[in-house]
């Protein structure tokens, strides 16, 4: 968390649990504050709301800032025909605004390094910025046979010239699938990485014999931080 300014003034109170230069950790729902806006009517409410919202500043790791500052502009959440729009599904059926991935290159040198991509969920199309080890890429040209997923089904980082294997997220280790010196192949499972409540298989970059294992069940890594290595 690089910066943290909440807002202050007449009908807000913030809850906060983090000040600026904390790491929020990513093994649970990453809350960092609450923002409390009351006031005396809706009308009232909802301008203090937008202020608020303004006025916060939050850097360093993504969060739901630019989807609260959207919605409360929506007629559907405003009302402004008179009628109280959202229900459960709301964002899913009918909530059609676009709003901008996050990306903080100056507070995280590795954004740069990330790419676009555009998934499809229930029909609706959704944009999704991720690692660009983390993602195999997908084009090939006619001419280049295709070639059978290997066991495990999991993505493989592009870091076949080190023999460090190393986590492209951070998380946390629900399973080691190998002990230390097993033989493994290129692709084969290594360990499970849970994060944002999605599992995500790790696979060797390389064949050999792993070394120097150091993932464990329940364990929690940083990004880039190496899990075992696959030496020749």
């Amino acid at each position: 968390l690089t910066q943290w300014r909440p807002p202050r003034g007449p009908g807000v109170r913030v809850d906060e649990g983090y000040l600026a230069g904390m790491t929020v950790p990513g093994a649970f729902d990453s809350l960092v504050a609450k923002i409390i806006v009351t006031g005396a009517d809706r009308t009232q409410a909802l301008q203090r709301a937008r202020r608020a919202l303004a006025e916060t500043v939050l850097e360093g790791m993504p969060s739901v800032l630019p989807f609260h500052r959207v919605v409360l502009d929506e007629p559907a959440f405003t009302a402004a025909d008179g009628e109280f729009g959202v229900h459960t599904r709301w964002i899913e059926t009918e909530f059609t605004t676009p709003i901008a991935p996050y990306t903080d290159s100056a507070a995280d040198p590795e954004a740069a390094q990330r790419q676009s991509y555009v998934v499809e969920v229930d029909g609706r199309r959704l944009e999704v910025r991720l690692p660009a080890d983390l993602v195999a890429p997908a084009r090939r040209t006619s001419s280049q046979p295709s070639r059978p997923a290997r066991r495990g089904g999991a993505a493989r980082p592009a870091q076949a010239a080190s023999a460090d294997l190393t986590a492209p997220m951070q998380g946390t280790i629900v399973r080691v699938a190998v002990a230390e010196g097993d033989q493994v192949g290129e692709g084969d499972l290594i360990v499970v990485l849970e994060a944002m409540k999605m599992e995500q298989p790790i696979a060797a970059h390389r064949s050999g014999t792993v070394r120097n294992l150091r993932a464990e069940p329940g364990a929690s890594v940083a990004s880039g931080a190496v899990l075992c290595t696959i030496a020749d």
